[in-house]
């Protein structure tokens, strides 16, 4: 028997966490520009250049995540306006409650997840 999903209250997770992620990016972002301006006072030590190269290339790892987790959210909304949400891409089967509860944008049930992983 297939679960029935309170979809409403995933869609309000959903779309607080991608707004959480949108202000933690922006944040990131403006912290960046921040040391960006700080740097630029400074004389270009090899030390410093290093710092720099490392907190950019962080900071581009971070963004890019927050980009992959947004259109997965925004996937996962738009599964729930088709009325496919919580239907494993796979295998077709429902995905647990509790995984959408942990992950609410999972596409996968935790078996094609784990067999997925072990690839």
């Amino acid at each position: 028997m297939a679960q029935r999903l309170d979809t409403e209250k995933f869609k309000k997770l959903l779309l607080a966490e991608r707004e959480r992620l949108r202000r933690e990016r922006d944040a990131n972002a403006e912290d960046e520009s921040e040391r960006g301006n700080e740097l630029s006072d400074y004389d270009n030590h090899p030390a410093d250049a290093a710092s720099e190269t490392y907190e950019r290339t962080r900071n581009h790892a971070l963004d890019e995540n927050f980009r992959e987790i947004i259109q997965r959210i925004d996937e996962a909304l738009r599964k729930i306006d088709e009325g496919t949400y919580g239907t494993c891409d796979r295998c077709g089967e429902s995905i647990n409650t509790e995984r959408l509860k942990a992950i609410p944008y999972a596409t996968l049930c935790i078996d094609c997840q784990e067999s997925l992983e072990r690839r």
